[in-house]
């Protein structure tokens, strides 16, 4: 029997060997079937077999006993199905994808079942934590949108203008603009007044009071903005950033959105917290927090003209519940849990994205090649003189170069071969294959796309298992930790590595440290997988002492980060206090501050070229795969929904969901 390796229904921490042997032996019987029967039985449908036979408890036994003979037919995952599907009385055989059912919706209107967070405070006011939801969803309107080549389009505002010295910036707001009747109250047009109350009232420094969920980042980039005329802010910055318009000014981004001063005025701030009014082609009619959001299209929007005239979107914070109510008709679309997506592909489900895949990446921590603080010294522009403490050199660790090694002055080249070796040991597309069912793709370097056209083939690392046994063997005089590696393995030069991932809901991440452990194994290393708790693992992180190589996405690492944008913050002794990927590096820190500073979208772009060349070369940061954060829809009841780009959403551009 072959089982298709999707991830099994029994795995929500991903169970061992053992524990399987104990569910079919009856011992853990009555927990292993509550939890799955929690579960959707669809989970089940992992199988290309043949015959309706149900899995018997013989079965059940037969296959674990095989897996811990090392038979070669036999992996976790397959077995793990088996011991589900006996424990649920099912067959496995489960021909194709799931069958695209008959709409349950109402005619006319879109359901969209989102997870946790989707429908969260109904809010107007951005002091109050306004959430992004509101112009994510199309309900709020913000300056800029994303365009598909990355350049910032106009929205709210129609054009913009710099200072030369990158010192401030003019805005000029859209005319015709109007805010919504909101309870038969109707608030007039929008006015560079309402554009500027609304950023001073979500910026930590015109207002301290503010909890907005980037109240400290506008902080760090803007004063206070002013309004000179109706159709005119302007603004100096606090510190200049590249990412002003890309990011915190823009709908894929972090950004905010524009309420009416008028409102605030006149209905004061206890009425504007509970009720949005705002300028988006959709104006919510019922609101329940942590369940649902009705919201309808605005007659005559003065930009958009909404495909859909009326869109729910559920809350549901379990995603068996969302497999099953899409599988059923119940919601239109659905954001699927990865591991279960093929099923809805391969049975002709639409699929839609705003290409913010999530990178699982290796980072090598314990690299700290920064001696000095990288922030300024006590006097304005002088360089700081203090020296980081760098506690990941007690031990001399394969991976880990020392730049400032007296006894080993090649041991930086040592650790950089190492980590070449470690990064095309991988082999990325079965990875995909096995843990992401083919749903997903390999990623090559943490933070770029090698879908997006600035990528070359001259940052892959390709698979060549050969070529890595080569490098480790062909190390001279290598003197680092070996830990209980066998001696006798490449030369002598085997070393013991453990990989870190964290465990509770990113299970598939651990499933990708799995792979990467086993790929080193083969090369005839030491290897062992590590999961535990972030709380635990993260105050290495922060403290700088952490010297476990571990999958993560490390802050930025998603599918649809901009080229251009700043990269490395957490990556440079300037974040010292708070998290980094591990690492540190002054030319890094340098690449950051030449792309945040740059004046322009080319200039930025060089330098994360240099960037890139950079961690690419030290192999600090090779990726894995990306897993898609797509959402899957019924082409029954929709025929199609461009959602544009986003680095921060799941979903956007709710204005283009059509219906069939």
């Amino acid at each position: 029997m072959y089982v298709r390796t999707l991830r099994p229904v029994l795995t929500g921490t991903v169970i061992s060997a053992y524990a399987a042997v104990l569910v079919v032996a009856g011992l853990l019987v009555t927990g292993g079937v509550d939890f799955a029967r929690a579960a959707s039985e669809e989970h089940l449908c992992r199988a290309d077999t043949s015959g309706d036979e149900r899995i018997s408890r013989d079965e059940a036994v037969s296959a674990v006993s095989a897996f811990l003979t090392g038979s070669p037919d036999w992996d976790r995952s397959q077995v793990t199905d088996v011991v589900a599907a006996f424990l649920l009385g099912r067959t496995l055989d489960c021909p194709g994808g799931i069958t695209v059912p008959e709409p349950q919706t109402p005619n006319g209107e879109a359901v969209i079942a989102l997870g946790s967070g989707s429908v969260n405070d109904q809010n107007g006011r951005n002091q109050a934590q306004s959430p992004e939801i509101v112009h994510y969803y199309g309900i709020g309107e913000t300056m800029f949108l994303r365009g598909q080549d990355d350049t910032a389009l106009p929205w709210l505002a129609t054009a913009w203008s710099i200072e030369n010295d990158l010192s401030g910036a003019t805005l000029t707001i859209a005319e015709g603009v109007k805010f919504h009747v909101v309870d038969g109250n109707d608030f007039g047009d929008l006015t560079a007044h309402d554009v500027a109350f609304s950023m001073n009232d979500a910026n930590a420094t015109t207002n301290p009071n503010s909890i907005h969920g980037q109240a400290g980042d506008f902080a760090g980039l803007f004063k206070e903005w002013i309004a000179v005329d109706d159709r005119t802010v302007i603004f100096d910055f606090e510190s200049f950033d590249i990412m002003w318009k890309d990011d915190f000014l823009n709908q894929s981004g972090q950004a905010f959105s524009v309420f009416s001063k008028t409102a605030f005025d006149t209905m004061g701030e206890d009425w504007v917290r509970d009720n949005i009014v705002a300028t988006g082609p959709y104006q919510p009619v019922e609101w329940l927090r942590d369940t649902k959001l009705v919201m309808e299209s605005v007659p005559n929007h003065w930009k958009f003209v909404p495909r859909t005239n009326r869109i729910w979107v559920l809350e549901i914070g379990e995603p068996a519940t969302r497999f099953a109510m899409l599988q059923t008709g119940a919601a239109d679309v659905a954001d699927i849990d990865p591991a279960d997506a093929p099923q809805f592909v391969n049975g002709g489900f639409g699929v839609a994205s705003t290409g913010d895949g999530r990178q699982e990446g290796l980072f090598f921590s314990g690299n700290l090649w920064e001696k000095f603080s990288a922030r300024e010294g006590e006097g304005e522009g002088e360089p700081n003189e203090t020296l980081l403490t760098r506690g990941t050199y007690v031990n001399d660790f394969p991976w880990i170069g020392d730049p400032f090694s007296t006894n080993d002055p090649g041991d930086m080249e040592e650790a950089r071969l190492v980590r070449r070796a470690l990064a095309i040991a991988i082999d990325r597309d079965a990875i995909v294959d096995s843990v992401l069912g083919g749903i997903g793709k390999p990623n090559m370097v943490q933070y770029f796309s090698t879908d997006h056209p600035n990528w070359d083939s001259k940052w892959d690392y390709y698979y060549d298992p050969a070529e890595a046994r080569s490098i480790i063997s062909g190390l001279q005089d290598a003197n680092y930790f070996r830990g209980a590696a066998d001696n006798s393995n490449l030369n002598g030069n085997a070393f013991e590595i453990p990989i870190y991932s964290q465990s509770g809901n990113t299970t598939i991440r651990g499933e990708i440290a799995d792979a990467v452990a086993g790929f080193w194994a083969d090369l005839g290393l030491e290897t062992y997988s590590l999961k535990y708790t972030y709380r635990l693992f993260r105050p290495g992180i922060v403290g700088r002492t952490n010297v476990l190589p571990w999958i993560t996405g490390c802050d930025q690492g998603r599918e649809s980060t901009l080229w251009h944008e700043p990269k490395g913050l957490v990556q440079s002794s300037l974040s010292r206090g708070g998290f980094s990927c591990g690492f540190e590096s002054p030319e890094i820190t340098d690449f950051y501050l030449r792309m945040a500073h740059a004046p322009d979208q080319a200039t930025a772009t060089q330098a994360a070229n240099e960037y890139l060349d950079y961690v690419y070369f030290w192999n600090l940061q090779p990726g894995v795969v990306t897993i898609p954060q797509d959402v899957y829809y019924n082409p029954n009841k929709i025929a199609a929904w461009d959602m544009g780009k986003s680095s921060t959403s799941k979903t956007g551009n709710y204005w283009n969901l059509e219906l069939q």
